[in-house]
């Protein structure tokens, strides 16, 4: 796994995940428009939305979309962990800013999902449907809450693990 570490005060610099290919994404994408049976998102010109008008019923192709199947594997492509005395201290602060972030990534992207937080004690777990989002959640508590912020990719699996901690 590559690794990459942030501490409070140092910019984050480049250490982008290199393009691997996602298990869930059909090759080439599919065929026409599709429509989640699970969690109703569209898929129309090779793109997910949550947004837009349903397409006529003889039109669209009934599947289980990428985010909801990781969810029924309970495999994760993300895990964010958050940790620390300072976490107990801010704990609904962080909860709600995880829960914000989700939302607004989830507006460009409906794969990108938290699937499930657990907390026990001092070390809130998250497990998100895509890299990227584990990555957005664990950057956004660095900027807002400094503290240590650590990246272990594993590009063969697509999975990131995010550890965050003050």
């Amino acid at each position: 796994m590559a690794q990459v570490s942030h501490k409070a005060g140092v910019e984050e610099k480049g250490k982008r995940t290199v393009h691997s290919p996602d298990v869930y994404l059909p090759k080439g994408g599919l065929k026409e428009t599709a429509l989640c049976k699970k969690c109703g998102a569209l898929y129309h010109d090779k793109r997910w939305t949550m947004e837009g008008g349903k397409p006529a019923e003889g039109n669209v192709t009934k599947v289980t979309c990428p985010a909801c199947q990781r969810m029924a594997d309970n495999n994760p492509a993300g895990v964010a962990t958050f940790s620390g005395e300072y976490l107990l201290a801010h704990e609904a602060e962080i909860l709600n800013s995880i829960q914000n972030i989700e939302a607004k990534a989830r507006q460009k992207n409906p794969l990108g999902r938290i699937m499930e937080i657990r907390q026990d004690k001092n070390i809130l777990t998250v497990t998100t449907t895509e890299e990227k989002l584990a990555q957005k959640l664990g950057r956004e508590i660095f900027r807002a809450h400094k503290g240590e912020l650590h990246y272990q990719w594993s590009h063969e699996e697509s999975f990131v693990r995010v550890n965050w901690s003050r």
